[in-house]
């Protein structure tokens, strides 16, 4: 399949020219906010006025101002002032995201409260990731892209129609600078913080004769761990290589090669509470505030308090986990784009291959380690033709994807570790169209549709391994005060091993020692899976939208989208079906006062059915196991409203914000939880026993990771010296209280904060260097960003947003 992808790229690139235009500068460079390269297709404008930039969101080039979609563009020199090298930071600059880091190379993504945890292989995500217009279909895999770049477009509400794989939140389309023909330029840029970072990037064009051109780019990201114990540092440099051809004027190609690479420790958590259940009382939490968000769970610290903490399944305390996370992930692709311009229109083909390699021990969870050992070859071909007919412009295309993932994971949590060794894949095929009739100068109707054709399978074991001691969960309370935890191995082997040289009964495939008082055991349950899904789906997009002045766009839309199904390791919770979405959206985009004031303004409305949500708990195996499972909680609606200001104040001064309002509602939320269980659920839901089971009941809660209000505000002031500019820049950010986890208790709130940044840049008029101090997050707060409990332990741990960095940046460009 993947010879037959890349090997017809290569034949049609005989055959089919990319729709580049000429490059203009920046108006931020024009006006002030740092020399940046040249960015072709983003903007365009004069001094004094907003720019215009130029997106592809609707694979055709037009302006963001005439877009009738729900769309936030993030801009190179964006990137840079708020110091974005990785996914999760792109929370800082849309309102609308919210993305995490969940441990090794993995990011999640929610748009509008929508997205999912899942971090393993057998799940897809809810936001489609894009980087240079390829599908990147594994969380782990989005890292090493966020340097000399174009501009990011996240596209917010399903994507049914045109991207190569369904998502129901959204979309996020990373796009590189590509090279520019007959242009000789290069950029640099370099700068020094405290935690001892360093971070640079640079890139060279270089023309090829008259009608080719070669880019080379890369960057190099450093910093020591936010964290006491060493974790939440970043260690990664990455890559990029392109070359462009013009074979006649009609026909041209591209052809790139990227690689990243990621090392260090990764992401780190801190403990900030355990809980505890009582009949009486129900769960009772306590915090921990002598270990605030610079201490990290391998810190001393928190190791001698978690020893004190008394876990009946082994009859003994706990032991200090002894580990530490690290990471050693590769991943790489190659791209060929071909476009041929003909008289009926342009043909684009698009051709990828990549692969990742994934080797990670993470331990955000409180957890001895979650190891992760990954394999992935992913390949894609797309194909678009898109014309003009008379009053009509058409767009049809054809999409094909294949992917296949070798894995060898465990999730050891000191009494519990299941073996994970699978193989899953997907082989998804999709045509798809877009009509847009202009039916008068000023109003334009669209229709697109989309068939999509999904094939799932996975085949694998989970062989887990549960230490107890007697039987622990019926008094009186057995003791086994010198029993080893689980060690960190990486096979059954070894682990069997272990126990037994120390004269401890292991079960094996299924069969297990009877217990006996105070005496510890080693019980074996074997989860397999070998099963396929088939998705076969068609979703569409209506929408009409009104020029009303050459400056005022309303539009409004109807558009569908689904999220596929997957699989989870668990007894009874192995398979989950598809999500779907209904979207309506209202909108308005506006210039006034001679291009110098933008605001924008849109409504939506989505409702969801099947929703998928992942979260631990305990799957119906005997004895119940603690997994990470997803499942269909039901349906869900989503409301709220966006606003976005950008204006020119003056020529020299520059304001601007966005502000979002979001109501969600989990309208039913119901699952079932095993009463084998210790203790009810953790979850602050009504859960009665119906059934032999726990029947939990969250509807009506609010959704995962969607504060009800967030807000960017920010203002850039030019001071014009004597053939130099002062630019003074400052923005602040704030998010509502969100849920940063499933159980609804209050303790996982992530708390309310402003986040706030300056920087201060001096340029000459020529734009040929600058120099920037800079400060992030001036008030030092780490607002909580995802929440895990620890079953074991009874404590919960956090992720939390970067601390306050400070430092001196430089760079300069030639041309």
């Amino acid at each position: 399949m993947k010879g037959f992808m890349l090997g017809s790229a290569s034949v049609l690139a005989i055959f089919a020219v990319p729709a580049h235009a000429q490059g203009a500068p920046s108006d931020a460079t024009q006006n002030g906010s740092g020399p940046q390269a040249e960015i072709p297709q983003t903007v365009v404008g004069h001094e004094g006025e907003l720019e215009e930039i130029i997106v592809t969101a609707q694979r055709t080039e037009q302006s963001a101002q005439k877009a009738p979609i729900a769309i936030a563009v993030v801009r190179p020199e964006e990137l840079i002032r708020q110091n974005v090298t990785r996914a999760e930071d792109l929370s800082r600059v849309v309102p609308a995201l919210v993305a995490t880091a969940s441990g090794g190379a993995n990011t999640s993504f929610f748009v509008r409260g929508v997205g999912n945890t899942t971090t393993n292989s057998y799940s897809d995500p809810a936001i489609s990731f894009n980087y240079d217009g390829v599908y990147i279909g594994r969380p782990n895999s989005t890292q090493g892209f966020f340097y000399d770049l174009q501009r990011i477009e996240v596209l917010k509400g399903p994507q049914g129609t045109l991207y190569g794989r369904n998502a129901t939140g959204g979309a996020i389309n990373v796009l590189p600078n590509r090279p520019e023909l007959g242009v000789t330029s290069g950029e640099v840029q370099a700068s020094y913080g405290n935690y001892n970072a360093i971070q640079a990037q640079g890139a060279l064009n270089l023309p090829i004769g008259g009608s080719g051109a070669f880019r080379l780019a890369g960057a190099i990201n450093r910093h020591d761990g936010y964290l006491s114990d060493g974790t939440s540092d970043q260690k990664e440099y990455a890559l990029r290589a392109q070359v462009l051809a013009d074979l006649t004027p009609a026909l041209t190609t591209r052809i790139g090669v990227d690689y990243a690479h990621q090392g260090g420790r990764g992401t780190g958590s801190y403990l900030y509470g355990t809980y505890a259940y009582a009949p009486a009382t129900g769960f009772v939490f306590t915090p921990t505030p002598q270990f605030g968000p610079k201490v990290g769970v391998h810190d001393p610290r928190t190791e001698a308090f978690v020893q004190n903490i008394f876990v009946s399944q082994v009859g003994r305390t706990s032991e200090a986990t002894g580990t530490l996370p690290s990471q050693n992930n590769a991943v790489w692709g190659i791209t060929n784009e071909t476009n041929w311009t003909t008289g009926a229109g342009t043909l684009t083909v698009q051709a990828a291959y990549r692969q990742s390699d994934i080797n990670a021990l993470s331990t955000t969870s409180n957890f001895r380690g979650a190891y992760a050992d990954e394999h992935t070859d992913q390949a894609t071909l797309e194909a678009r033709f898109a014309g003009k007919a008379g009053p009509v412009d058409y767009l049809v295309g054809a999409f094909l994807f294949d992917e296949d993932i070798d894995a060898a994971n465990s999730i050891n949590q000191i009494v519990t570790v299941p073996f994970q060794t699978y193989k899953t894949g997907t082989n998804s095929k999709a045509v798809f169209g877009r009509l847009a009739l202009h039916a008068t100068d000023a109003l334009t109707l669209t229709a697109a549709g989309r068939y999509t054709d999904d094939s799932k399978y996975m085949s694998g074991l989970s062989n887990v391994f549960t230490l107890n001691c007697g039987n622990p969960f019926a008094p009186p309370q057995d003791l086994c005060p010198t029993l080893p935890l689980v060690p960190l191995v990486r096979t059954p082997a070894e682990l069997i091993a272990f126990y037994t040289s120390r004269g401890i009964l292991v079960g094996n495939n299924g069969v297990n020692p009877a217990p006996v008082l105070n005496t510890p055991r080693v019980l074996n349950t074997q989860i397999p899976i070998d099963a396929t899904l088939e998705t076969k789906k068609f979703t569409y997009r209506l929408a009409a939208d009104l020029q009303l002045t050459p400056s005022n766009l309303l539009y409004a839309s109807y558009e569908t989208g689904f999220h596929a199904g997957g699989f989870s390791f668990g007894k009874g919770v192995e398979t989950y079906k598809p999500e779907s979405i209904r979207a309506f959206t209202v909108g308005s985009k506006n210039r006034f006062f001679g291009n110098r004031v933008q605001l924008n303004i849109e409504g939506f409305y989505w409702k969801y059915k099947d929703q998928q949500v992942s979260q631990f708990g305990t799957d119906f195996s005997t004895p119940p196991i603690s997994v990470f499972y997803t499942t269909n909680i039901g349906s869900s609606t989503i409301k709220g409203v966006d606003v976005d200001l950008d204006a020119r104040v003056t020529p020299t001064t520059r304001i601007g914000g966005s502000v979002q309002y979001l109501d969600t509602s989990y309208d039913t939320f119901i699952f079932n939880v095993t009463t084998a269980a210790p203790t009810p659920p953790n979850y602050a839901c009504p859960a009665p026993i119906v059934g032999g089971f726990y029947r939990v009941d969250c509807s009506g809660k609010q959704a995962l990771f969607s504060p009800k209000w967030s807000f960017n505000a920010n203002i850039e002031q030019t001071i014009k010296l004597d053939g130099f500019r002062l630019v003074a820049q400052g923005g602040t950010r704030w998010r509502g209280d969100f849920y940063a986890a499933t159980t609804y208790q209050p303790w996982v709130i992530s708390k309310a904060a402003f986040q706030s940044d300056a920087s201060l840049t001096l340029a000459p008029d020529s734009d040929g260097w600058f120099v920037t101090a800079f400060v992030n997050n001036i008030e030092d707060k780490r607002r909580i960003t995802q929440s895990n409990v620890n079953g074991t332990l009874s404590t919960q741990s956090a992720i939390a947003t970067a601390p306050r960095t400070y430092g001196i940046r430089i760079g300069g460009r030639f041309k």
